[in-house]
């Protein structure tokens, strides 16, 4: 009879992680793409704080000169802030120059794609 050795069930478990790992990185991969294509177009820009300030909740900051390469130009800033935001799940980006602070303002987070978000235990709305 054979029995597995601890080398073949060590390459089963790294198998297993890498194939978890790389299923997760495609779906990684897919939500950028979704919010690159169709989720900027639900996100608006703004320069005035007290619009979101208060009223909006705050998601995360987008800091574009943070990233290793491919740094948007002045000119890419504006696609490059909503297509973060609608990964992120925010519906509004205040921008401060090369920095965006993304809030989510509206009735709930933005799925990749635009659409909002419905989060667990949050009843569906009546049907006109």
């Amino acid at each position: 009879m054979l029995t597995p050795t601890w080398i073949e069930r060590a390459a089963a478990v790294a198998l297993l992680v890498f194939s978890i790992a790389c299923a997760d990185h495609v779906a990684d991969y897919q939500a950028h793409q979704q919010a690159q294509s169709t989720g900027k177009n639900s996100v608006r820009l703004t320069t005035d704080a007290e619009t979101v300030m208060g009223t909006c909740k705050f998601v995360r900051s987008i800091q574009p000169d943070m990233i290793p390469r491919n740094k948007p130009t002045d000119a890419e800033l504006p696609d490059y802030f909503r297509a973060q935001a609608a990964y992120y799940g925010a519906d509004t980006v205040l921008v401060k120059g090369r920095v965006g602070e993304a809030y989510v303002c509206g009735p709930g987070p933005l799925n990749p794609d635009g659409s909002v978000r419905k989060l667990p235990g949050t009843p569906t709305p009546p049907a006109n």
